[in-house]
């Protein structure tokens, strides 16, 4: 397995499930996604690789290379990737878990506690639906002012903590697009990236002038000095030439990124003999979740998880999202996923399987469709029926 981290060289930009097309919707300030779902990651280092190991970049590749790289956007041959992680000097950051929840203190998002299965409620979902709930002693914490952490990031110690059911420190909290000040003013940190908006339009081949009525802006995200993306790559040939040094192509209109070695194992550190113990688990998502809406609905068990059932969660709108086939230069179907730091709250009904389902899974556990793409890595971690509300 071999470490790869992309360094933009100018603005990056991805789609969503947004219609782009003309008269489809309007084309005013498009946003698209940051950070990119796997897929598109996995697009663009194939075709890199394809490029750097006999691939003209027109038309299908060799079909030597099929075995390896796999033929079409399904069929990844025999590679096989983990990530992407957003990186910062490196180090991996992970999307604020939807159960943590904190307060806003000048602009600055601070972890307070962490919501937890309540007791089973009736509702037109069922008889026994478990909705989240503040733990009971909620240290005096007004619940209004309570949010969970959209825009924030943690790191990996951050991630730990929440995993063995405490609070992650302040250092331990990165915002995305702003910066963060003290009390005196001074940048205690710059966050991850910023939002550029670019206008568009299409030009008439045969004038060389504006097509009327072609228009549209985007808004573009620029990475901070040390921001990339990381992502891993197994079943490589060794004796294949690698993208390192190379620029690659990276999402809509071709932008530019480096490619260096990335030497990190992305590797985290999850309690599973207090999980075992407990019976019972957080299921924490790292990648978007390509799952049937069974499995989070509590219908059918994670198999990959040791048959655990989800028992309660805390989701937020689904991501829809869908990509682009070059071949047939057509969109391809848009699916939906659940979001980077979905939260499923899951019991064991047979905790010894847990551990050797998480061994045979690799570095970090997965779920659901697509994982060798990407999707669906998870972290798991403990919930207490104590708070841990920090002050």
């Amino acid at each position: 397995m071999i470490g790869i981290q992309m360094e933009p060289v100018d603005t990056l930009f991805f789609r969503d499930g947004t219609p782009f097309s003309a008269g489809s919707a309007s084309q005013e300030d498009v946003g698209g996604l940051f950070p990119p779902h796997p897929a598109s990651v996995a697009g663009a280092l194939r075709a890199a690789l394809a490029r750097l190991n006999g691939w003209t970049g027109n038309g299908r590749w060799p079909q030597q290379l099929n075995e390896t790289l796999g033929d079409g956007p399904n069929d990844l041959g025999k590679i096989s990737l983990t990530g992407p992680f957003l990186l910062r000097d490196g180090q991996p950051l992970f999307p604020a878990p939807l159960h943590l929840l904190g307060s806003r203190e000048a602009g600055v998002w601070r972890p307070r506690t962490m919501l937890r299965p309540g007791s089973p409620v009736a509702c037109d979902l069922g008889e026994v639906l478990r909705l989240p709930e503040m733990p009971p002693d909620d240290g005096g914490v007004e619940v209004a002012e309570l949010k969970a952490g959209d825009g924030w990031w943690l790191t990996r110690p951050g991630l730990e903590a929440v995993l063995r059911g405490q609070i992650p420190g302040p250092a331990e909290v990165v915002p995305s697009t702003r910066s963060v000040t003290n009390a005196q003013g001074e940048i205690l940190d710059r966050g991850l990236w910023r939002e550029e908006r670019r206008i568009g339009l299409e030009r008439d081949r045969s004038t060389r002038t504006a097509q009327e009525g072609m228009l549209y802006s985007t808004r573009h995200v620029r990475l901070l000095p040390g921001v990339a993306l990381g992502v891993r790559v197994s079943g490589l040939p060794e004796a294949w030439t690698l993208p390192f040094g190379q620029m690659i192509a990276l999402g809509g209109e071709s932008r530019l990124a480096e490619c260096r070695e990335w030497h990190d194992d992305s590797t985290i550190d999850m309690p599973l003999a207090a999980i075992e113990a407990s019976r019972r688990m957080v299921v924490v998502a790292l990648s978007p979740l390509d799952l049937e809406d069974a499995v989070y609905l509590g219908r059918q068990p994670l198999i990959a998880l040791g048959n655990a059932r989800v028992i309660s969660a805390c989701l937020s709108r689904p991501q829809r999202i869908g990509g682009w086939e070059s071949l047939t230069r057509r969109p391809l179907p848009l699916r939906s996923v659940l979001p980077a730091g979905s939260v499923l709250f899951c019991e064991l009904p047979e905790p010894e399987r847990l551990r050797a389902a998480v061994a045979t899974s690799g570095e970090l556990p997965r779920i659901g469709e697509r994982q060798r793409c990407g999707f669906g890595m998870v972290a798991l971690g403990i919930w207490s029926d104590k708070s841990e509300v920090t002050s």
